[in-house]
């Protein structure tokens, strides 16, 4: 055997394991940079809130916190002044329409995804929001569901949110016997 040949894959060795050590400090980032990213918050489509499509009599989700969660696509506070924002919609609709904030809310997210079907992306809150003056109308008769599958019907044939509510506002104003108003 020959002197060298030891010597040889001695320094064989001590390459390899230099090369070894150099791709892993490679593949590390700087531990710095990495302590000082901020997470960068991602909307989660699969929120809990988003996949409740109907809000049962025993939840103990508020109709509020439930629509303004499901638009913000993250589970938000009572305290939150969306949630607020969004109880204070609901009371009104509820008053106008006469029906209880969980309905309200219960055929707002049921239109919104009947609605997204038909290739039209409007949100629940966006669809009491625009429906709440055909409850203003004078002689107003109808509840909120009725006005909700009304409004359906004028959507998908092409017709625009704003002219699809005032057609609502003239059949209400034209509804034999109403004299129902929802101050």
């Amino acid at each position: 055997m020959s002197p060298l040949l030891p010597a040889v894959a001695a320094r064989r060795s001590r390459l390899l394991l230099v090369a070894l050590t150099a791709l892993c400090l490679a593949g590390c980032d700087d531990k710095s940079a990495t302590a000082t990213r901020t997470p960068v918050p991602q909307e989660d489509e699969r929120s809990v809130y988003s996949q409740i499509t109907w809000l049962d009599a025993g939840s103990p989700i508020t109709p509020a916190q439930w629509l303004a969660s499901r638009t913000a696509k993250t589970e938000l506070p009572q305290n939150d002044p969306r949630v607020e924002a969004a109880r204070t919609e609901l009371g009104l609709a509820a008053h106008r329409f006469g029906d209880e904030p969980r309905m309200i809310a219960n055929r707002a997210v049921q239109l919104e995804g009947m609605l997204a079907k038909r290739g039209i992306h409007e949100t629940a809150p966006e669809i009491i929001e625009a429906l709440l003056p055909v409850a203003e109308t004078s002689g107003a008769l109808q509840g909120f569901g009725a006005l909700c599958q009304q409004y359906f019907n004028l959507r998908q044939q092409g017709i625009g949110r704003k002219a699809a509510v005032e057609r609502l506002q003239d059949l209400s104003l034209r509804e034999p016997g109403s004299d129902r108003s929802h101050g």
